[in-house]
């Protein structure tokens, strides 16, 4: 009985498993083909299609390949012509680039088939751009008008100016399709960014990781066609900074400024120059200053950046209204400074309670132990007003003061040389009144540092040991 019910089920069944023992073969002679099919082209010289290659790469993308290393056909992960070493330039912009390798990801057609050549995607790796800062808008063009697709793996670009370096973006990979579409990463100054397009690209924000400092940016124009015009505002430890921004490839122009954190705030308007010559036109108005932060600043480390403040040229003035710092002394200040490859020119206008005080001098910052030479006119027409209230003295006579003041300051030695010290052009100090006033300005105001001459304990304790 047993045995012909398994009769039966065999002869049921048995067709439905041969069948299924069929289909092994058939899945064996598939992958066979399919292995094949893309194992042979491993053997073509694919050189020789190189002009069919560089066509398609000059007329899809606008890159013209100038030299290479060889080219190979990859099948994994997926089938793709590798190109080796590549040196190519994007079409009508002077602009020059270094691959590893460029991966073209073929369509199935196009294996065998160079007819009509296509692909689905390129890939640049490992690259190397030197990029003048008058180019970036020209590349960031480029991406932006691609129809493409494109992804851009580990590229590290160097910025320079008048082939001078300026700075360098490394690591960065970029896609113009897909969910990553124009998100950007990479390492600047030896840490990792992010860059996300939102808003339909119209808002930029970048991050700069494990630093705090976060920017976010709207361009004026909707369709990204220029990145010229916008408002940013960037933070950074406690630090807020806004502003208004026109750029073209000659100047950037920056607006409606306003920087602010708990020591310090000013609001700012600046032209900043890139050509013929890099130069900062600033016009800066103080708004807080902490006592705190000016008794925290030392000359000696920003005089350690040489190579920095040879860099810095242009034109700075700066204002301050506010009588918080200062109460009972300085009403109102005013600065210009100039600063040349290193040189310092200033002329500074201080109106003070009951007189005005007028500065100007010079230093060349960049000598190894940088001195600043300085004139002063002092002129006090109602001495009450600062006596009685900076200083708390009373009954002094209301007799105008004029001084002319002229010397020499080391910056880094916290030394001071007077040159001439005349009162009212009837007392013209000696030798040895000038050792004195020497011996009590640095013993008295300069023994903690240059910035400290500014303190204003240590201005009235000057004051009373030498009236």
């Amino acid at each position: 009985m047993i045995n012909k019910i398994y009769k039966r089920i065999h002869n049921k069944y048995s067709k439905i498993i041969n069948f299924f023992f069929f289909l092994r073969y058939v899945f064996i002679v598939f992958l066979a083909a399919i292995s094949l099919f893309f194992s042979i082209p491993k053997f073509f010289n694919y050189e020789k299609k190189d002009n069919i290659i560089n066509q398609f790469l000059f007329s899809y993308y606008d890159l013209k390949v100038k030299n290479y290393s060889a080219i190979e056909f990859i099948i994994f992960p997926f089938p793709h012509l590798s190109i080796k070493n590549v040196n190519y330039e994007i079409r009508k912009k002077p602009i020059t680039l270094k691959s590893k390798n460029i991966n073209i990801f073929l369509n199935i057609k196009n294996i065998y088939n160079f007819k009509n050549f296509k692909a689905k995607k390129i890939v640049l790796n490992e690259n190397k751009i030197l990029l003048d800062v008058n180019e970036i808008e020209k590349l960031i063009n480029y991406i932006k008008k691609l129809k493409y697709k494109l992804d851009i793996n580990n590229l590290n670009i160097d910025i320079k100016k008048s082939n001078e370096p300026l700075i360098k973006v490394n690591n960065i990979n970029f896609s113009n399709y897909g969910y990553r579409k124009f998100n950007i990463n990479g390492k600047i100054f030896d840490k990792k960014f992010k860059v996300l397009f939102k808003n339909n690209n119209k808002n930029l924000k970048f991050k700069l990781l494990d630093t705090g400092i976060k920017a976010d940016i709207k361009f004026n124009d909707e369709n990204l066609k220029k990145l010229t015009s916008g408002s940013s505002k960037i933070s950074f430890s406690k630090n807020l900074l806004k502003f208004n921004f026109y750029l073209d490839e000659n100047k950037i122009n920056i607006s409606k400024s306003n920087f602010r954190n708990k020591y310090f705030s000013f609001s700012l308007d600046s032209l900043i120059q890139f050509n013929p010559f890099f130069s900062i036109n600033s016009k800066i108005n103080i708004n807080e200053i902490n006592e705190k932060l000016v008794n925290n600043l030392k000359m000696n480390k920003i005089l350690k950046n040489k190579e920095l403040i040879k860099k810095i040229n242009g034109k700075f003035d700066i204002n301050y209204k506010n009588e918080k710092y200062f109460v009972g002394l300085i009403k109102d200040y005013s600065s210009e400074m100039n600063l040349s490859y290193g040189s310092l020119f200033f002329s500074n206008k201080i109106l003070i309670e009951g007189g005005k005080i007028n500065c100007n001098g010079e230093s060349k910052l960049i000598d190894e132990y940088p001195r600043l030479d300085f004139k002063c006119l002092i002129n006090l027409d109602d001495k009450k007003k600062i006596f009685k209230k900076f200083l708390k003295l009373k009954n002094v006579n209301n007799k105008i003061l004029n001084m002319n003041i002229e010397g020499s300051i080391n910056l880094i030695n916290k030394k001071i040389k007077f040159k001439n010290i005349n009162i009212n052009e009837s007392y013209l100090a000696n030798e040895e009144d000038m050792k004195f006033f020497k011996e009590v300005f640095e013993r008295t105001l300069f023994d903690e540092g240059f910035f400290m001459i500014f303190n204003k304990s240590k201005i009235k304790a000057f004051i009373l040991e030498i009236i």
